[in-house]
């Protein structure tokens, strides 16, 4: 239970749900392209909290088409399925957890035009499209959430980062006088408890914490792990177009590789060398602020990963 709330886990067949159950969830099995299986899952339920989402397909490689329809049929498919379901059963309120990528680093201000940049960006924004699909023909209270890059203790890109510190060579695209959009989980939690609990229907709340570059970024996080790497900065004007060449000649043949990530994804990489939108004013005017200043977040998030394996 969490707040005296009964809480219903939808989870995929054969997955390890002993910590689920452990906390006292209850858990489902079903799967958002599968329909009696949410209808299921949905039945007796008041809110849906659906984080259910594809970030990254397992394929190292595979055609654009493909990977098109792997993120639109979980991300997209998957939601119409899943708010639908809700709708049919009755369901007070649906929190759906989108993306900062559907909107993507252009947006500067809450309820600017969306741009999304990559092929995952473009299917949430779509997902949040069938969210909206769904309420007007069915009447389903709705609100949506854009979680920026989440941080905190055992989220495996972070581990990854502390990893790569800890070993004293940090590679770095471009200046790194950028500043990424990112989130503690805590704060991601109060947020989207407060945009579930207050927001107006149909509203789409981003929440995300205060900007810092990726240089301090890197710099705080390598304090607290006591260690001073060397930081390798390869030149934007360098690591573009070698990215854009490999994006256009995979493209040439319909090819992706998401095994990659960025290095073969041009989109992708224009993320991660923007600055983002911090944006959260409709969040906070409804009285959210983030748990902790950034810097200390971090610092909570190295003092429990020292317990796991890094």
């Amino acid at each position: 239970a969490a707040g005296g709330l009964k809480v219903r886990c939808l989870v995929h067949s054969g997955s390890d749900t002993s910590a689920l159950k452990a906390a006292g969830l209850d858990c489902f099995e079903g799967d958002l392209l599968d329909k009696p299986s949410l209808e299921r899952a949905a039945a007796g339920v008041s809110a849906v909290w659906h984080l259910g989402a594809l970030v990254r397909p397992h394929e190292f490689i595979l055609s654009r088409r493909k990977l098109a329809e792997k993120f639109r049929a979980v991300n997209a498919q998957g939601t119409e399925n899943m708010a639908s379901a809700a709708a049919a059963a009755g369901v007070k309120r649906f929190i759906y957890f989108s993306s900062i990528s559907a909107g993507g680093p252009a947006v500067k201000k809450e309820g600017d035009k969306p741009r999304p940049l990559t092929a995952y960006g473009r299917s949430k924004l779509a997902g949040e499209t069938a969210m909206r699909r769904v309420a007007f023909e069915t009447g389903l209270d709705f609100v949506i959430v854009r979680p920026a890059m989440i941080y905190g203790p055992g989220a495996q890109r972070w581990e990854s980062l502390f990893k790569l510190i800890k070993k004293g060579l940090v590679p770095v695209p471009g200046s790194g006088n950028y500043t990424p959009s990112v989130c503690w989980i805590e704060s991601l939690i109060d947020g989207a408890l407060i945009a579930a609990e207050k927001g107006a229907p149909g509203s789409v709340f981003n929440i995300c914490e205060e900007p810092i570059t990726l240089n301090d970024l890197t710099a705080a996080l390598a304090g607290f792990l006591k260690v001073k790497p060397v930081f390798i900065r390869v030149p934007e004007a360098l690591l573009g177009p070698a990215i854009r060449l490999l994006d256009k000649s995979l493209a040439a043949f319909g090819l992706a590789a998401p095994g990659l990530n960025f290095l073969a994804d041009y989109g992708a990489f224009k993320e991660a060398v923007s600055s983002w939108s911090h944006d959260t004013s409709k969040l906070r005017a409804l009285g959210w602020k983030p748990a902790l200043p950034t810097r200390e977040a971090f610092a909570e998030t190295v003092r429990k990963s020292r317990s796991a394996p890094l």
